[in-house]
């Protein structure tokens, strides 16, 4: 496997990935000695649930900060902390936040400002909430390889740190997430960003063929293993997180590098998606008014009820016709005989709205279909949105999915996909779907450009000045030193749908500063879903950011002329800039956060 490092890379003794999931997180690093020799030679750590049974080889993604927001403590123990604070009711002041990452996809204007409200309503900075998990995960690897003792020796700056983050995040998340990484005491040249479905194919190309989708097998003939994808193959990559599903076709090259095909897409449907609908379905019991009493003054019995919840959802499958039992808190029970003269016994065995539902003591007990039903609506919104894609052009003779992602663990969704492809797609799910992620971005960590091209999500365009011509909007008129400029043009740099080669810039574009006296370009930078363009200020564009460019003050003003090339084929945006007449470098940087 040594030819799989990068050989400009030798400084990267150990590369260390933090996958910070909406509903799990974890950490895993191998070094580089190891990974020449095995590529699956991945450590990570073992985290004690908390006071439910069982290890996992992630932790839950709940922060805890005292009332003076000062960070306590993180994933299961944080849960532990909070439940007691609750039985004890001294949780009021704190501040506990639980499944926060899906605000970096949903805000579009996300700030270093922008705040995160817990789950009683309490406000703080969200830069400082991820920044205070990212330093408690990297001290919690640092810490673990010390106690190991196999960090002898090992100096901080020889560690290189891999962040993922979902293919379908903003630029701005992207910049976002890096800068907590800083603020963590992650060095920014000892950081790469991994795009989440990508990492979990990086690392499912390496698994050994004997280990790859045995359970699969098992189960239908025609769910493949990874032998299914080889040089020349296109593959569907569906990975299916806690909070989103990214979705990427790639294409396997002679060289073993991955070329992406289609663009990366997806939405907001992950695994949680479920949990929201059996929320829906006891609020549906109880009524809107009981449930919200019962949040706010038991919030220890609300911690239980989606405990278990996570836990039972696991066991039901496509083939269930026994009833399912799920626990309730009794204090559901109560608040419900207060608020409406009657127990929830009595109101379910009235046959409530029709639904073949028995409350026995602290546990209701459902048919199967009712608790099966509960994934029905995300996992048709999946399986139809990877029909639309075998539509696209681009993605014909696509012959594999390839599941990943902690909700790819769910039979349901295994059934869904399989009844819709089965006979048409090798469908491949490694046994370890739900780490396939983390170990991934080490792998990406030791070789950044395993991913060889990329397709553009958008046109990215700059908003320049320029001579003012006939037709052009009276209201984007301006006139400087007696010249007339329109000030809104389009600039355009790549186009939505280009496949652009890792390390490729675009063409070079001349920026002229419009007066003699600047030191600095400030450039604002436009996306739009459309490949051609005239203006920026339109409604089909969207300003995402500046990029500020550095003029050389040594020079005559008429030769300040900056040539700046943008870099859109890695995970993040980036830029070179040179003056172009001396062609001397001139430092430049795209500034997407306010």
């Amino acid at each position: 496997m040594a030819s799989y490092l990068e050989e400009d890379d030798v400084e990267k003794i150990i590369v260390a990935a933090i996958d910070f999931g909406t509903t799990y997180s974890g950490y895993a690093f191998a070094f580089r000695n190891d990974c020449a020799n095995d590529a699956l030679r991945i450590q990570g750590n073992i985290w004690n649930s908390g006071s439910s049974v069982g290890v996992s080889l992630k932790t839950s993604t709940c922060a805890l900060f005292t009332p003076d927001k000062k960070f306590h403590s993180f994933g299961f123990d944080a849960e532990d902390k909070y439940a007691d604070l609750t039985n004890d009711n001294e949780f009021h002041d704190w501040y506990y936040f639980r499944r926060f990452k899906m605000m970096l996809y949903k805000n579009p204007n996300i700030s270093r400002q922008c705040t995160l409200e817990d789950d009683k309503g309490n406000i703080m900075n969200a830069m400082d909430v991820f920044t205070a998990i990212i330093h408690y995960l990297r001290g919690h690897m640092l810490r673990a390889m010390h106690e190991r003792s196999i960090s002898e020796g090992i100096k901080d700056e020889e560690v290189h740190w891999v962040l993922t983050v979902p293919a379908i995040w903003s630029d701005k998340a992207k910049q976002f997430m890096r800068e907590a990484a800083k603020q963590a005491g992650i060095r920014s040249d000892h950081l790469d960003i991994a795009l989440e479905p990508e990492a979990a194919s990086i690392y499912c190309k390496h698994i050994p063929i004997g280990k790859r989708g045995q359970e699969q097998h098992r189960e239908n003939e025609n769910i493949a293993g990874l032998e299914a994808i080889c040089p020349g193959t296109k593959y569907l990559v569906l990975d299916a997180g806690g909070g989103t599903v990214d979705i990427t076709v790639q294409q396997v090259q002679s060289d073993g590098s991955l070329h992406q095909v289609y663009m990366a897409n997806g939405g907001d449907w992950g695994g949680t998606r479920v949990d929201e609908a059996y929320e829906q379905f006891l609020i549906d019991l109880v009524g809107g008014e009981v449930w919200d009493a019962f949040k706010l003054n038991h919030r220890d019995s609300y911690l239980d009820i989606v405990r278990e919840f996570e836990i039972k959802k696991r066991t039901i499958t496509p083939e269930l016709d026994q009833k399912v039992t799920f626990k309730v808190p009794i204090a559901l029970n109560e608040v419900y005989q207060d608020m409406k003269g009657e127990g929830l016994r009595e109101s379910l065995s009235q046959g409530r709205k029709g639904r073949k539902i028995a409350w026995i003591g602290d546990k209701i007990r459902v048919d199967a279909s009712e608790a099966k039903a509960l994934f029905e609506t995300t996992c048709e919104v999946i399986v139809e949105h990877v029909e639309r894609i075998f539509d696209e052009e681009n993605a014909a003779g696509t012959s594999v999915i390839l599941m990943v992602g902690g909700f790819s663990e769910s039979p349901m969704l295994r059934h869904a996909v399989k009844e819709r492809f089965g006979h048409s797609k090798k469908i491949v799910i490694p046994q370890d779907a739900g780490l396939s992620v983390l170990k991934g971005a080490v792998l990406f960590g030791f070789n950044t450009k395993v991913i060889s091209t990329r397709v553009m999500k958008h046109t990215y365009g700059i908003q320049v000045s320029e001579e003012f011509r006939q037709g052009d909007p009276e209201n984007k008129k301006s006139t400087v030193k007696g010249k007339l400029y329109c000030d809104d043009r389009f600039s355009k740099h790549v186009a939505r749908g280009q496949s652009v080669d890792i390390g490729e810039a675009t063409e070079p574009q001349d920026y002229h500063p419009l007066t003699d006296e600047a030191t600095k370009m400030v450039l604002r930078v436009y996306i739009s879903e459309k490949d051609e363009l005239k203006y920026c200020e339109t409604d089909n564009c969207t300003y995402i950011g500046k990029m500020l460019v550095d003029l050389p003050m040594d020079v005559p003003a008429s030769d300040r002329v900056v040539s700046a090339r943008l870099k859109f084929g890695g995970t993040e945006l980036s830029v070179e800039a040179k003056v172009k007449k001396t062609e001397k470098t001139t430092n430049a940087q795209f500034e997407l956060l306010e």
